[in-house]
This record gives C-alpha cells, structure tokens and sequence, in this order.
C-alpha cells in the first residue's frame, strides 16, 4: 500500500478562505473518478483548527491511499493529475505541499 499525504497550508490574512465545501462536494469526487483507474483505493480528508485561535501550519489534509507506488506515480503525471492541479485554484489560494511513501509499518489497535 502506498500513501501520498496533500497538505494545504492556511490562506494569507485578509484572502479568500480554503473552501472546504466545494473541496469535499467537486474536487474530491473529481479525484475518485479520475484516480481510480489508476490504482486510488481511498482517500480521506482532515480539516484541522488551532486550540488557542491562531493559525494552523495546515488547514486540511487529504490522504490517499493507492494499491502501488507505480499508480500513484502515473496518476499524478497523467492529464487527470493536471486537470486536478488545475481545479485547486476554485478552492485554495495557497499551493499545496505533497508527499508520498510507502506504508512499513502498521497494527490495528483495539475492538
């Protein structure tokens, strides 16, 4: 299994907010439809706040898991990974950072 982790950092003061509406209603069923076929098994999506009211070094998060480092590779060179790059402007100001890797280690804890 492999993972790739897409961060956003928060909007500069006084600019438009990341849309988390628009973000969870267009731009992620855009990704399922144009990342399955390429090996997307999963994606998930945390929004995150700050305890004390500043900003968060990250306003959302999405992870996506895929079935191979292969697919997910190819997926974000494909013409879907650039109609994806070109959607972000209808949601976020800032560029997001990206990361990927596979998962080494895990244990499923509890019930």
């Amino acid at each position: 299994m492999t993972i790739s982790t897409v961060l956003y950092p928060p909007p500069p003061p006084g600019s438009t907010p990341f849309d988390i509406t628009y973000y969870l209603k267009t731009h992620m069923p855009l990704v399922t439809k144009l990342f399955s076929p390429f090996g997307l098994v999963k994606w998930e999506v945390i929004q995150f706040s700050s305890p004390d009211g500043a900003a968060p070094a990250f306003v959302v998060q999405t992870i996506l898991h895929w079935e191979s480092d292969e697919g997910m590779a190819k997926a974000n060179a494909s013409e879907a990974g650039k109609t994806l790059g070109d959607d972000i402007k209808n949601f976020s100001v800032t560029m997001p950072v990206g990361v990927g890797g596979k998962v080494v280690g895990e244990e499923k804890v509890g019930r």
